[in-house]
């Protein structure tokens, strides 16, 4: 009689639970959700250098695909739930070809690769005819695959699509707080305001660095620098190692630990930099005193000012790839047609920051024509990787753009530091001839080289300063916290103290566990 009780609650039980998951078992919504959940993914993943608009085109696409893959099954099955998994079934495929491709392309057999695309693509078309094969048999159970789909692709999306609204929510509290909290200085600019350039030159390391690591004699550069009337800052290094630290720093012109008490070691939410990066108190202090702002396109979320008054961007047409997009053909089966550089598709995002960082080398010594004083914020993202010039300014190969071996890359870095070279020595003079006053003008390493990434490499920038008038205020061991305290000193009648001049290194992924890494330029005085 118990045994009876219990048979009879088990399946009551199991029937109540067939009604609660009959919508999985009936909707075959699986195919739209592993559409979409490449992208979502790569998106969360990327989150902190990307925005969000960029997913929307593949996103579309990809659920675009999935109808049409279930409305061409479902016109030879008759079937919904059918077509939806064979549509499933497929966008698996054309999704982790990607994957497998970069996973295997390295393996060799006596010198021999054996997962090209000659063999791979193959293989894929043969598991395609399985997997219809599969598929199409009656006997399989359409009602339980269904529901096992739906549930995978739910639960797939969950960290994701969690990642997105948490990042998306934080990131307006700490604009907001940004905002809120930002210590905007009452300026008092004289009757003729010098425009402002702040050039970040991303990873640009320190002369003596260049020489010794890199076999690179930086002098004739500084050279120049110095006859243009630049005090170059010979034994300058950065406050921090990484660039959203850095430059909230120096526009802030204080340590990430004053600005904020959210930033802790053992935490890695960078939210708060990216709203201290745009929302500095130099900006709103010189906009507040009359100036207008001017900034590039990056293609790094942390560094575009897309809101400035003047956002400069190369005009491109819809049917180019941006960065995220080209990242995610890379990972499809896509990848097929991008490495044969079929249809004008970009071999990598590589080109896309070549083409940005041309056109801001290009325009930043055209910009006379912009009435009134200006902040011009410039971060152009080299001689950082990606490798995308020769030292004359020319393509490299593709697959040669992005290496981080340690000879590759030094010759890569190297080669990239002579072009920035030849075009700062084009750019410079013109600034200073077209400018009505006499320009401020800084040139920053926002740290030093990533190859090689010692301590002390990575904390050693360039640093110089063109300052009319002013060209004592500047000292040998100066670090980009102190730069905006001594203009806002010297050229708009603020009392800032200076502040201790430390280099604070962490590691990426615990961005907030800082050490000192001692001024060795300090040490041998």
């Amino acid at each position: 009689m118990c045994g009876q009780t219990v048979k009879v609650a088990g399946t009551i039980l199991k029937s109540n639970m067939s009604k609660k998951s009959s919508w999985l078992q009936k909707i075959p919504l699986h195919s739209f959700l592993f559409a979409v959940y490449p992208g979502i993914a790569l998106l969360a993943f990327n989150i902190s250098e990307v925005d969000l608009s960029s997913g929307f085109r593949p996103l579309l696409l990809s659920v675009l695909a999935a109808g049409f893959f279930m409305l061409v099954f479902y016109l030879i099955y008759r079937d919904w739930r059918r077509a939806a998994l064979l549509a499933t079934l497929l966008l698996v495929l054309f999704f982790s070809y990607g994957h497998v491709y970069i996973l295997l392309k390295a393996v060799n057999l006596n010198g021999l690769y054996l997962f090209r695309h000659r063999t791979l693509t193959p293989i894929w078309f043969v598991l395609a005819a399985l997997m219809i094969w599969w598929a199409s048999r009656r006997s399989l159970n359409i009602t339980s695959a269904t529901y096992g789909l739906n549930l995978i692709g739910l639960f797939l999306l969950i960290l994701p699509v969690f990642q997105l609204v948490s990042f998306s929510i934080q990131s307006r509290i700490s604009q907001a707080d940004a905002e809120k909290d930002a210590s905007t200085l009452g300026l008092k600019a004289g009757s003729q305001t010098p425009d402002i350039y702040y050039i970040i030159l991303d990873g640009y390391g320190r002369a003596d660095v260049l020489e010794t690591q890199f076999g690179y004699d930086n002098s004739a550069f500084l050279n120049e620098l110095q006859n243009l009337g630049f005090f170059v800052a010979d034994c300058s290094q950065s406050n921090y190692a990484q660039t959203q630290m850095s430059l909230a720093s120096s526009l802030n012109f204080n340590y990430i630990d004053a600005l904020s008490d959210r930033f802790v070691a053992g935490s890695d939410d960078r939210t708060g930099l990216d709203a201290l990066i745009h929302h500095s108190a130099a900006r709103e202090s010189l906009e507040r005193a009359g100036y207008k702002t001017v900034a590039f396109a990056t293609g790094f979320l942390a560094t575009e000012l897309t809101d400035a008054d003047y956002f400069l961007s190369p005009g491109y047409s819809w049917g180019e790839l941006n960065e995220f997009e080209a990242l995610l053909m890379e990972t499809t089966f896509a990848r097929l047609i991008q490495d044969g550089n079929r249809f004008g598709m970009q071999a990598s995002g590589s080109e896309r920051f070549r083409e940005r960082t041309l056109f801001t080398l290009e325009k930043l010594d055209e910009l006379s024509y912009i009435q009134g004083p200006k902040f011009v914020f410039v971060h152009v993202i080299a001689p950082h990787p990606p490798y995308v010039f020769g030292p004359t300014g020319g393509p490299i190969e593709p697959a040669e753009a992005g290496t981080t071996k340690t000879q590759e890359g030094a010759s890569h870095y190297r080669d990239q530091v002579i072009y920035i070279n030849s075009r700062m020595l084009e750019i410079l003079p013109k600034i200073i001839a077209n400018s009505s006053t006499p320009p401020i003008i800084v040139i920053q390493g926002d740290h030093g080289p990533t190859i090689p990434s010692s301590p002390r490499a990575r904390m050693s920038n360039l640093n110089a300063y063109y300052l009319p008038g002013a060209e004592t205020a500047v000292y040998p061991t100066i670090t980009p916290v102190n730069t905006f305290r001594i203009i806002f000193n010297t050229y708009f009648g603020q009392n800032l103290e200076l502040l201790d001049d430390v280099s604070l290194y962490s590691e990426y992924d615990d961005p907030f566990n800082w050490r000192v890494v001692p001024n060795a330029c300090k040490t041998n005085e």
